[in-house]
């Protein structure tokens, strides 16, 4: 929130001239900030989320071969936080975004599971979404660098929304 604040009150841009682009647990922070104040981004133009996910399904998929690794995170995780695992998660959050969203995720992503993304992407109130999936890879770090190799669909984005 601090950089739109910094826009906003010192260089006078106004949310509609912002746009976010959001990765992986900042895609998830940005979900989550977007719900919880939604004062701070009222007329942002645009969101571009890249592979936004939920806790349990990252833990679950890292935790498969650990027998009760899931209940022991679960039971450390509240008790080191207070917080549980469901919690943590975008898809609560994502009920509340308004602002134009586009998602993109590598479908096989061998650290998580598609439909996680999918429902994330349900969840958002936003009637103008996008869900792209990335193709022919496993690998989550490809998705990083998706579109910085590939520009056009978030660029196309932003443009149609900033404009």
């Amino acid at each position: 929130m601090g950089p739109i604040r910094y826009g906003r009150d010192r260089l006078a841009v106004d949310n509609s001239r912002i746009a976010l682009l959001s990765r992986c647990l900042g895609a998830n922070s940005t979900i989550v900030a977007l719900s919880k104040h939604p004062e701070e981004f009222g007329n942002l133009a645009a969101l571009v989320a890249v592979q936004p996910v939920s806790l349990r399904a990252l833990a679950e998929t890292a935790l498969a071969q650990v027998p009760g690794g899931i209940g022991l995170l679960e039971t450390e995780l509240k008790h080191l936080t207070g917080f549980d695992l469901d919690e943590l998660s975008p898809l609560t959050y994502a009920k509340d975004v308004t602002t134009p969203t586009l998602v993109a995720q590598v479908r096989h992503d061998s650290s998580t599971r598609p439909e996680d993304v999918q429902s994330i992407y349900d969840n958002l109130a936003t009637t103008s979404k996008k869900l792209h999936w990335i193709e022919g890879t496993t690998r989550r770090f490809d998705g990083y660098n998706y579109f910085p190799d590939n520009p056009e669909q978030m660029l196309d984005w932003f443009t149609t929304h900033l404009s």
